[in-house]
């Protein structure tokens, strides 16, 4: 879903608009602002951000292709706009290019003669991969350039121009993304945002309309055969002046061979100009061509902090996941969260180690349909900081800095008055030699007037004294034997750094007598040694535990994590980043009695920042962000429960750049895209637990330059075997058509050595003249390396469905393809396609399951055709196997060859629940019992 909820940030957009505009901000489509983030910060072990998710609804398409939706959650980035799922939660669905807006929008400067820096970033999210492009402009040649900024996915990105009377400013009307197998992804829809900053104002182009995310409407294989499409609900929403606010595109239906997915909404005008998206995810409806098979519903809260404004501060939060059978709660899963009022700590002591957490609003639980309960525990980040450095040591005398190490040591009150006495004393402890740290609170809180004040003639009483002048009140001196720290002083509280000893008070009296205290205060260091730890943001995943259900106080399963220095005892490992503090080991211990594993990661400190100038202008390079931002795996070892060591892996590696471009991370940092073009890993493996016993072993993969897939890979095993493989691709080939239709992350050959010498090595070819399937495999002859042909892939139907393969031995096997060639009813073994697809049964069994697949009340129908199809005199010399379905449930009969029937019975939500023979005599069952 897409919206753009305008609401205006200077004072003339204040008047038509009240809020947040978000065409003015850098994530323009609010339910579309956390696949930016998940892409730029997602879950990692040496982030202490756990990867929680919740698959939902998948739907099949043709050739093997498929569509999937499922929930993302991010704990750490829950604030901000909570989208369609609620805070935290993303949807992937479909497909989308959303754009993060740096600074001020590229293409809106279109008659601007002086534009000519292109700066947002485009996040892309598609079935299987996700990752982010920018687009940079060359101002010597006027050329623009998609700098792919996710190397490793090998995409190809291309762009459609919208016509522009400056070609100093791209506009850009479509996308298309082909990944290296060889399928495409079209964007051809869009959503439009609008700007109201006062800065667009200032250039004339206050209202200016741009496009704020595009949209998948199709997916297209290699042969351009529809695979998917995607169809949208668009809506314009205007204010009482009839002036745009934005122009929504929402995803309706995906659309396959085999049905669809429909996502219906809910619109809550009420939350327009809140920080909730006003549209959320009402239900999702799988269903194929006759018949509902899947639905799941949604439900929500809207929580808000206390003392706060309802209207302003509630926020979406997803409560509950059902599978509904009309209405009918099949299965349940919710969610629970952590107040948005708690104090946000529970337990533990900064000071010994990170405190529990309780993060506002953040995932607490999830319950599951069997009642089963995960708990997700939460704890404060930290980072390392030297407290036994001398520079730290001395610090502490100096002034207060850390709870940890010190404290402020209160003396009872010093009482004067100077009707009695002027001069007072007081002691600061410790050693004379060294200074120390201490305060003194001044406080005079009565002052004694001996002349009365003269009588008021209207009232009878005394007349008001006028008050105190600044230079009338009491001061003090302070004198630590002939030195005078401070003279004629009044300030209330002072802080001083001096020796050891007895301080002389002596207070003046400029006009009138007066009493009050003083009081010492005292820096105490505590004894050390200290943590060497600091607080550090954000927090982190403590441990997640799972219980049986929710009245259990016994968790059945529980991972810990513990973040500390494995070399550096009583230390944190965590270190401040680009993206916040990071950890550089990271202990996993999983149940009590089953040992622990210690990872340690490589962060950007191995790969240090350096200054760099761009465009003339200052700023600072970050090598290998993109591979370091998530910590690079350096070291694991796993341990028993006594702490013996049973296995150590070490991995190198070898960075490389995909090429010399750079681009910005944000503001003036930059980088360029790179990759690991080697990995090794050396591995030794205690059995007994004790390290004069061991087994030894290596590996390495070796990464091309061209599609960042492995061209070899070698392991040496503990008995010294070495073993390697080689594999080329469409490049190494000249393959010209593979390499047109992007199809280079094909491994079109391998072999395989040991010892140096091949014993294995095969093919795959792509030789069809008129498309891009495969057509063989061939193996080679161990001894003499001459190819044999294993298999050949003779026939292909319109859908790029296998129709006809022949094996090794000449002999052809063949799959009928029906319910509108998306299921395999039959496979005839031993007869080509040539000799079966004119058979009257064939295009009668093919003729019935298409009616089967529009009307279930047709598969008796479509079982006598497959009965007829194998009792067929001219298929009496080969085996038939066939099979019917219910599309998007499962199959419903499945026959052998001998004509035996075994039948799949499912209830009303898609669930198997038992197989029977062909006369309905049970074989096996399945009860589905969920507590209540």
């Amino acid at each position: 879903m897409c919206i753009i909820s305008l609401m205006g940030f200077t004072m003339q957009a204040q008047q038509q608009f009240q809020g947040v505009n978000y065409g003015d901000t850098p994530h323009p489509v609010p339910s579309l602002t956390s696949f930016a983030t998940f892409t730029d910060n997602p879950p990692a072990l040496a982030k202490g951000k756990p990867e929680i998710s919740v698959p939902l609804l998948s739907i099949p398409g043709y050739g093997g292709s498929g569509i999937g939706l499922q929930l993302n959650y991010d704990p750490i980035n829950t604030g901000g706009i909570a989208g369609e799922t609620g805070a935290g939660w993303l949807m992937s669905k479909g497909g989308v290019i959303s754009r993060k807006i740096n600074g001020i929008v590229d293409e809106l400067f279109q008659y601007d003669e002086e534009r000519f820096n292109f700066d947002d970033e485009y996040y892309y999210n598609l079935p299987g991969f996700s990752g982010k492009f920018k687009i940079t402009r060359n101002i010597q040649q006027n050329t623009f350039t998609i700098i792919d900024l996710n190397p490793l996915n090998h995409v190809k990105i291309a762009y459609t121009k919208q016509n522009n009377p400056n070609p100093k400013t791209l506009l850009v009307d479509s996308f298309t993304i082909t990944d290296d197998q060889g399928n495409t992804y079209h964007f051809n829809d869009y959503s439009i945002a609008v700007v109201y900053d006062g800065f667009y104002e200032s250039k004339g182009l206050w209202g200016t309309e741009y496009k704020s995310a595009f949209y998948l409407t199709k997916i297209t294989n290699t042969h351009g055969v529809e695979t998917a499409s995607f169809t949208y609900k668009k809506e314009t929403k205007k204010n009482e002046d009839d002036w745009l606010v934005y122009i929504s595109c929402q995803l309706e239906k995906i659309n396959t061979a085999s049905g669809n997915i429909e996502i219906v909404y809910d619109y809550d005008q009420a939350l327009q100009k809140t920080m909730n998206d006003p549209y959320s995810i009402k239900k999702l409806v799988l269903s194929n061509a006759y018949a509902k098979t899947a639905e799941y519903a949604f439900e929500y809260s809207y929580p808000f902090p206390s003392g706060s404004v309802e209207s302003k501060t509630k926020i979406r939060q997803l409560n509950k996941i059902k599978k509904m059978d009309g209405q009918t709660v099949v299965e349940e899963t919710s969610f629970v969260y952590h107040p948005l009022t708690s104090s946000g700590v529970s337990t533990g002591s900064a000071c010994d180690g990170s405190q529990v957490q309780n993060p506002l609003g953040v995932l607490s639980k999830i319950i599951y349909p069997t009642k089963g309960v995960t708990e997700f525990i939460y704890e404060g980040g930290e980072r390392y900081k030297d407290k036994s450095s001398a520079e730290f040591l001395e610090s502490l005398n100096t002034d207060y800095r850390d709870g940890c190490a010190q404290s402020i040591a209160k003396s009872p009150p010093l009482n004067f008055d100077t009707r009695q006495s002027v001069t007072y004393t007081f002691t600061v402890s410790g050693d004379p030699a060294k200074k120390r740290t201490f305060w003194l609170n001044f406080n005079a809180s009565r002052y004694h007037y001996t002349e009365p004040r003269p009588i008021d003639p209207n009232t009878g009483f005394p007349t008001p004294r006028p008050p105190l002048q600044p230079n009338q009140r009491l001061s003090y001196t302070l004198q630590r034997g002939s030195e005078v720290l401070v003279d004629n002083e009044r300030t209330d509280k002072l802080q001083f750094y001096n020796y050891p000893g007895q301080y002389t008070i002596t207070v003046n009296i400029p006009y009138v007598e007066g009493s009050g205290t003083f009081i010492l205060s005292e820096l105490v260091t505590k004894p050390g040694p200290y943590r060497n730890a600091t607080g550090g943001s954000p927090y982190r995943i403590k441990s997640v535990k799972r219980y049986a259900d929710a009245g259990s106080s016994t968790p059945v399963h529980s991972v810990t994590y513990a973040y500390d220095s494995f070399s550096l005892p009583n230390s944190s490992s965590g270190y401040d980043t680009y993206d916040g503090v990071m950890y550089k080991n990271v202990k996993v211990t999983e149940d009590t009695g089953m040992g622990y594993t210690q990872y340690e990661f490589k962060l950007s400190d191995s790969y240090p920042s350096y200054p760099y100038v761009k465009d003339g202008i200052d700023g600072t390079f970050r090598p290998y962000y993109n591979l370091v931002k998530s910590g690079i795996l350096e070291k694991k070892e796993v341990y028993s429960e006594s702490g013996q060591l049973l296995s150590r892996d070490n991995f190198e590696y070898t960075l490389a750049l995909e090429n010399d471009v750079d681009y910005p991370i944000s503001g003036n940092n930059y980088s360029k895209a790179a990759y690991f073009s080697q990995t090794k890993n050396s591995s030794v493996v205690y059995p007994s637990g004790s390290a004069s016993s061991f087994l030894a072993s290596s590996s390495e993969t070796n990464v091309r330059a061209d599609n960042f897939k492995p061209s070899s890979s070698k392991s040496v095993s503990a008995d010294g075997t070495t073993t390697e493989s080689f594999y080329q691709y469409a490049q190494d080939k000249n393959h010209t058509k593979l390499l047109v239709a992007n199809m280079t992350g094909i491994p079109l050959e391998s072999e395989v050595k040991e010892n140096g010498k091949t014993i294995g090595k095969s093919e795959t070819r792509f030789d069809h003249a008129t498309n891009l399937y495969p057509t063989s495999e061939i193996s080679y002859n161990r001894q003499t390396q001459s190819p044999v042909t294993t298999s050949t892939f003779d026939v292909y139907d319109s859908k790029g469905n296998l129709v006809q393969v022949t094996g090794k031995n000449g002999i052809p096997s063949t799959t009928i393809w029906g319910y509108h060639q998306t299921m395999p009813i039959a496979v005839i073994s031993g007869a080509s396609y040539s000799q079966v697809a004119s058979l009257a049964s064939v295009t009668a069994a093919v003729a019935a399951s298409n009616a089967d697949c529009d009307n279930p009340a047709n598969e008796p129908a479509l079982l006598q055709a497959l009965e007829t199809l194998r009792k067929d005199p001219a298929l009496k010399d080969y085996g038939v196997t066939a099979s019917t379905y219910d599309p998007l449930i499962g199959v419903t009969n499945s026959i052998s060859g001998n004509g035996i029937r075994t039948v799949n019975v499912y209830d009303s939500v898609g669930r198997l629940i038992k197989v029977t023979d062909a006369e309905g005599k049970t074989l096996q069952e399945n009860q589905y019992n969920y507590k209540h």
